[in-house]
């Protein structure tokens, strides 16, 4: 297998570093991709959206998507832990709680942030800017952190005494989003502030903000 991962600390490659490093029994190769080059052979050869992470399989298909590829992991691993279920339950849970991170918190989370000017410069012409819905977006990411600050009640983790896909999705994006998202600083948020100082302790925290190796495993 062959990851493709960025040079710098997005969110989506923070994410799946930060599962490999958790995970463990994953052997892969990676190679490094400078994302504001716009590379013409990754973007013809690997993923016509310019997006980074990808992987390609031995047998020459190309996966994109974190939690795609992040699943994929989960499957073929040797030994480690799963992160996301042994049972179809554990598995139905990590995926349904992935899902509402994504959809209540990260997701508009990062839209509000592609709508400030610099980021709406930076992507003119490969993306569309969300510039009139950073009202709205703001608005539903603190929504769903209110949320999930009541769901957290007597948990260690998101599903619950288990770290899942979900934990680590979600410190991805927070993680790195908190430097340029002012409104994140949520401390009224007990039970989020817990979950975040626990996620922050953990090394993989740290090691997730740097590329992974040229060789996994």
């Amino acid at each position: 297998m062959l990851l493709y991962d960025a040079n710098s600390p997005g969110p989506t490659p923070v994410t799946v570093r930060q599962f490999v490093l958790e995970r463990g029994g994953i052997a892969m190769d990676v190679e490094h991709v400078e994302l504001a080059k716009r590379e013409e052979a990754f973007l013809n050869t690997v993923n016509a959206r310019g997006e980074v992470p990808a992987l390609r399989l031995d047998s020459g298909a190309v996966i994109t998507e974190i939690t795609a590829i992040c699943a994929y992991f989960d499957e073929v691993a040797e030994g480690g832990v799963s992160l996301f279920g042994t049972t179809p339950e554990e598995r139905a849970l990590a995926n349904m709680w992935t899902r509402r991170v994504y959809g209540e918190i990260a997701f508009p989370m990062v839209t509000w942030w592609r709508g400030t000017e610099m980021v709406v410069q930076f992507y003119r012409g490969h993306r569309l800017a969300a510039t009139k819905a950073q009202d709205w977006m703001q608005a539903q990411a603190e929504r769903g952190l209110e949320q999930l600050d009541q769901d957290l009640a007597g948990r260690s983790f998101i599903v619950g005494d288990r770290l899942s896909m979900a934990d680590i999705l979600l410190n991805a994006f927070l993680s790195t989003m908190a430097p340029v998202v002012p409104w994140l600083d949520r401390t009224d948020l007990e039970n989020v502030t817990r979950w975040r100082t626990t996620m922050a302790a953990r090394p993989s925290s740290e090691q997730m903000l740097a590329p992974l190796p040229s060789r996994i495993g």
